[in-house]
């Protein structure tokens, strides 16, 4: 069961029957702080279904007397999701919960719930169809973007007075987030988003003082003022966030290279930092290139010479949080790299740091790099015949083609990366590289592999991704709570985002059975010196006597592990 919270200022209990409320327990068509987007019709089938939503103290659905009361009506309006509860009072927990609401020192609603129905979009997560399953009284929100319009007159819309508590509340939320643990800025981009910021803060700030100075509650224009300010300044937080992870990556990057040590260093080679772009929009324009190279007389028009591209592989995309990626080579770091080059990998990392006395020797610890000499292999393939005339006629047939060229040059990368043994033109890839920790198999598979990310986390490593096969992805959602789920949380599984234990997880169809592959931030790169080539021809044996043609797609390639101690090899069954 998932949930989100909502602040409640100016819950509405004045007016009505002892021990009931007014108020608002999701908003439609926000964007909350997990990308989610609750959509109006959401609530619709949970409705109409005709049961009693139970109002709940803090999510203690285990214990019978948090039950405080329950939902009396519930509806979906322009906003969002409008109710109206009533507290137990004739117990304790009800009559202090009551009370705690009334004194508006509790003011946060949360819904519990099960996602039936669910879209990503560019603007989030769209949640589509919902199965309401309880909603809570809280005392701190969770979610401050989602300020609830709770108070409500007798025409339905927000009073005056409603209004500028709303307006008030929302503010003092977001500038608390704002201002507790604000990165400072370093760059001009930081430190322009941040004036701005400030300075939306400060005319919200002057305009709320003003009214206080003269202790009434905010005027209409003055409300739809701080609302707007508020507004811009958690947007403008927003982008600062962004700035600032976009700085550390662009640091990390720089501190793995300072470590490490830049390839090709002097002869004109630069080091980049991207991704394989072998898949999604990247992966599209790849083959759109391989389509192009495609020579002219297979489209009805005479050439003297075989088509050839040279596609650049670095992808520059920009990927939203929140979309899982479709393969192992998507998240790991790529480098640029001269067709030999060296790297060192990390053997030794034994910490020693202690507190020594006056005159007494430091303690030493061991950190051990040994230079290793690598080397970029190619990986290709080749297309069978195609007939000239059954290419030039069908269009579709060259998209077909380039898609499925490019896929198993993917294929056939992200196996070398993953299980390469080293011998003849084979990469040595993560799992056969020495120095690798195996995690056996422990219980069940959910077991195993958390086992493995308290590995890492013991020896300081961050995990980055799990590898796992797609057959054992599946065997790990169908766990149930007698076979290896936690009995407190459920299966940790976030499936929009594809996420186990909070750790990003690919599925690769190139492990080996009962094999999953852990590995931590900067403990591998791919390497590669850029390019795809692609080129058509019919230049082989007899196919230009025949009217025949082949597609070539090939690129260069090789795997730094940079700390084996940073991965671990994870037995995710019984031998």
């Amino acid at each position: 069961m998932q949930r989100k919270t909502l602040t409640v200022a100016g819950i509405k209990t004045a007016g009505l029957d002892e021990g009931t409320f007014e108020g608002y327990a999701s908003v439609f068509d926000n964007v909350d702080s997990a990308g989610d987007i609750v959509r109006r019709g959401a609530f619709t089938k949970a409705l109409g279904a005709d049961q009693v939503v139970p109002l709940l103290w803090e999510h203690q659905a285990h214990d019978p007397r948090a039950f405080v009361g329950e939902v009396v009506e519930a509806r979906e309006t322009a906003e969002g999701l409008a109710i109206k509860g009533r507290f137990d009072l004739d117990t304790e927990q009800g009559a202090a919960a009551y009370r705690q609401v009334k004194g508006r020192r509790v003011t946060g609603l949360s819904i519990g719930y099960y996602v039936t129905k669910a879209r990503r979009t560019d603007a989030g997560n769209e949640l589509l169809d919902l199965d309401l399953a309880e909603i809570s009284v809280v005392s701190r929100p969770a979610n401050d973007r989602a300020l609830v319009g709770a108070v409500k007159s007798a025409a339905g819309t927000p009073t005056a007075a409603a209004r500028s508590a709303l307006a008030r509340t929302r503010h003092r939320l977001v500038k608390s987030a704002l201002t507790e643990g604000t990165p400072m800025p370093l760059t001009a981009r930081l430190e322009r988003l941040t004036k701005g910021r400030d300075e939306q803060l400060a005319l919200a700030d002057s305009i709320i003082a003003g009214a206080e100075e003269l202790k009434r509650d905010l005027t209409a224009d003055e409300a739809a003022d701080v609302e707007a300010a508020t507004e811009k300044a958690a947007d403008l937080d927003t982008q600062i966030k962004a700035a600032k992870a976009d700085d550390d990556v662009l640091r990390a990057a720089s501190d793995l290279a300072g470590a490490v040590g830049t390839p090709g260093a002097g002869d004109g080679t630069t080091d980049a930092s991207g991704r394989l772009a072998l898949t999604g929009r990247a992966g599209k324009a790849a083959a759109a290139r391989i389509v192009k190279a495609i020579p002219e007389r297979t489209r009805g028009v005479k050439a003297l010479t075989a088509g050839a591209t040279t596609s650049t592989i670095l992808d520059s995309t920009v990927y939203n949080e929140g979309r899982p990626p479709t393969s192992l080579l998507d998240v790991l770091t790529t480098r640029t790299v001269t067709p030999t080059y060296s790297f060192l990998r990390q053997t030794t990392r034994t910490l020693n740091a202690a507190p020594v006395a006056t005159g007494a020797t430091k303690p030493t610890s061991p950190l051990t790099v040994t230079p290793v000499d690598g080397k970029l292999e190619v990986i290709a393939h080749i297309s069978e015949q195609i007939p000239h005339y059954v290419l030039s006629d069908n269009t579709n047939l060259e998209q077909f083609v380039a898609d499925e060229m490019l896929f198993g040059l993917h294929r056939a990368v992200e196996y070398q990366v993953l299980n390469g043994d080293g011998e003849g033109a084979n990469l040595e890839g993560i799992l056969e590289t020495s120095g690798v920790i195996v995690q056996a198999f422990a219980t069940n598979i959910l077991t195993s592999i958390r086992k493995a990310i308290t590995t890492l986390e013991a020896g300081g490593y961050s995990p980055q991704v799990l590898a796992i096969s797609a057959a054992d992805w599946e065997a790990l959602e169908l766990l149930s709570v007698t076979s290896g789920a936690t009995d407190v949380r459920g299966l940790p599984v976030d499936a929009v985002t594809r996420k186990l234990f909070g750790v990003q997880a690919v599925v690769s169809n190139v492990l080996p059975a009962k094999t999953a592959a852990l590995i931590s931030n900067g403990a591998v790169a791919v390497d590669t010196d850029g390019n795809i080539e692609t080129v058509w021809s019919d230049a082989v044996a007899d196919d230009f006597a025949k009217n025949y043609v082949r597609c070539r797609v090939e690129g260069r390639f090789g795997v730094s592990v940079f700390r084996p101690a940073g991965i671990v090899k994870i037995s995710t069954a019984a031998a």
